[in-house]
């Protein structure tokens, strides 16, 4: 005989609530919300569509995320030469294909000039540049547990050429401003030349010819790329030139390593064909709002840029001072994460003259409670305007970016889950997060359908029948359609074979009854469900540790 034991009630992580419901606060004004969808759209992941009605009207695409789930992972995704590319979120999307991922969940990331993102940026293990003003712009990394931390970044190389040290560079694939003399790594992200015939004058706002004597060496690196994690090995392919006029090619797959600073002269003008130079990462920070508030990565694949830090330790930050337009309703896009770092939250809100009488867009305060509301501690603003997109490998774009068309932007931030090639549904779901009908009225509703992974597979499932309680009305010999005959709140419930979900339905006279969003219905009709500590469906579970759920009552369990 199977005894359960309780170890931890109500454990609603696992089981992300509804919808968002009741009411925002932004900037002291009460904004009520309405949710429009709400639904899974792969492992540890939903979506939540909501209009505010306030001062101003405002829609918000937002994703919550379990970060410990099984089968998911972040990545930040680049283009190819980080100072011309440009691509829309979807086509990010596409540049991956075949990589062994499904990309299902995606928003574009760090502002950016014609030099490529402007922030610190680390893709898949590669460090693609560095931010030439750590102390100013921000960042977004993830360490090795999965956390995510927010700061300004800072990072440090060592060097060795054929096993004793040496100068190493402390910028990556940025331009050389005047009077500057650090050195500088190019490496194939940045272009086919080094571009040091030319300096960025900041006073004038204005490149310059580069008059003064510089060495340039070219390596090439063992794997191709500038590793975030561990030493990468390189080969001295030729001696360094030494001259005024700089600006040395780039062969595909290598660096140069490029100095003005006379005192690295003698020793790099050492270097010869066949050396080895070895550059490792010695250390990569995020220092965020607060003294002594500096996080050091542990193992670091990916960061990506933004500016500025909208929420810092659970409280929203008083100015903004590198968003642009911050003080004015824009579209926006930014990301943040709870208390314990286990949930991260991806937000996009419409605006501008596109979205006229749908969304008004927020300025940088408003776009700060926002992520307060949907449950933030800490969070970042990444590029807005024109670029702000949700996407879904299901959907494509989501949201209306205010060009009236995708942007092609410079960086973009996914959620990823293994390409199996598993489309088969293994659970079912409403497609309506909630619904209220009139008496009388039918409801024929659409269900999504989903992998074992947890991956939304099919927007129309097909042989799924109702469950209707008493009470509620009747349902069609065929069993699809919902006639609405009763008063009150109700769980309706549907199945397919062993697979089963279920919404919450205000009927009838729904103007007595408060908001259903704000209904408890009842779980004693609700079926008892079993759920491994990934989430995923157990029909029968043996002796072990699961969630149990019944209705909207979810606790952790032992079976012995």
């Amino acid at each position: 005989m199977k005894r359960i034991t309780t170890i931890i009630a109500a454990f609603a992580a696992l089981v992300p609530a509804a919808s968002a419901s009741g009411t925002w606060t932004l900037q002291g004004a009460d904004y009520k919300v309405d949710t429009l969808q709400h639904y899974r759209v792969g492992p540890g992941t939903t979506v939540t569509v909501v209009d505010l009605s306030g001062p101003a009207k405002q829609r918000v695409w937002y994703s919550t995320t379990d970060l410990t789930a099984k089968d998911l992972a972040i990545k930040n995704v680049n283009g190819t030469n980080i100072r011309t590319s440009r691509k829309t979120v979807p086509n990010f999307a596409a540049q991956r294909n075949g990589d062994g991922n499904i990309y299902f969940l995606g928003i574009n990331s760090d502002l950016f000039s014609t030099l490529g993102p402007l922030g610190t940026t680390i893709e898949n293990g590669e460090i693609v540049k560095t931010a030439k003003e750590s102390t100013a712009w921000k960042a977004v990394g993830q360490d090795k547990d999965g956390s995510l931390y927010y700061g300004a970044a800072s990072m440090g190389f060592g060097a060795s050429l054929n096993g004793g040290r040496t100068y190493a560079p402390s910028l990556v694939n940025v331009p050389r401003y005047k009077g500057e003399t650090a050195a500088i790594l190019y490496t194939s992200r940045w272009g086919t030349t080094t571009r040091t015939n030319s300096i960025l004058d900041q006073s004038a706002g204005k490149w310059v010819d580069n008059t003064e004597e510089q060495l340039e060496v070219v390596l090439r690196p063992t794997g191709g790329k500038l590793n975030s994690v561990g030493p990468t090995e390189c080969t001295v392919v030729s001696a360094p030139v030494k001259n005024k006029t700089g600006n040395a090619s780039i062969p595909s797959g290598c660096f140069v390593l490029s100095t003005n600073n006379s005192a690295h002269f003698s020793r790099l003008a050492a270097l010869k064909a066949g050396d080895t130079y070895t550059l490792t990462p010695s250390g990569i920070t995020l220092t965020g709002v607060g003294f002594g508030n500096t996080h050091s990565f542990g193992e670091i694949t990916e960061m990506a840029g933004g500016s500025d830090i909208l929420v810092a330790n659970g409280e929203a930050q008083a100015s903004f001072p590198n968003m642009p337009n911050n003080t004015t309703r824009r579209p926006r896009t930014a990301l943040g994460t709870d208390a314990s770092r286990t949930t991260m939250y991806m937000l996009i809100v419409d605006g501008d003259s596109y979205n006229k009488g749908i969304s008004a867009g927020v300025n940088g305060k408003d776009l700060a409670d926002m992520m307060l509301a949907i449950g933030c501690h800490d969070a970042i603003n990444f590029d807005g305007g024109g670029s702000s997109i949700m996407y879904t490998s299901m959907d494509g774009t989501l949201n209306r970016p205010s060009d009236g068309k995708d942007r092609a932007v410079s960086s973009a931030l996914f959620l990823t889950t293994p390409d199996k090639g598993d489309n088969t549904v293994a659970s079912i779901e409403f497609a309506d997060p909630h619904k209220t009908l009139a008496k009388g009225a039918t409801y024929t509703p659409k269900f999504y359908g989903y992998n074992k992974a947890g991956l939304l597979v099919s927007k129309d499932v097909k042989g799924v029948t109702l469950i209707v309680p008493d009470g509620l009305g009747t349902v069609s010999a065929d069993g699809r359609t919902l006639t609405v005959t009763g008063d009150g709140t109700f769980r309706l419930r549907a199945k397919n074979g062993a697979m089963g979900c279920h919404i919450a339905v205000r009927a009838g006279d729904w103007e007595s009854v408060s908001g259903i969003e704000d209904v408890e219905v009842s779980d004693s009709d609700a079926p008892v469900e079993y759920f491994d500590l990934q989430g995923r469906p157990v029909a029968d579970p043996a002796p072990g540790v699961y969630i149990r759920r019944q209705g909207s009552k979810t606790e952790k369990i032992i079976i012995r």
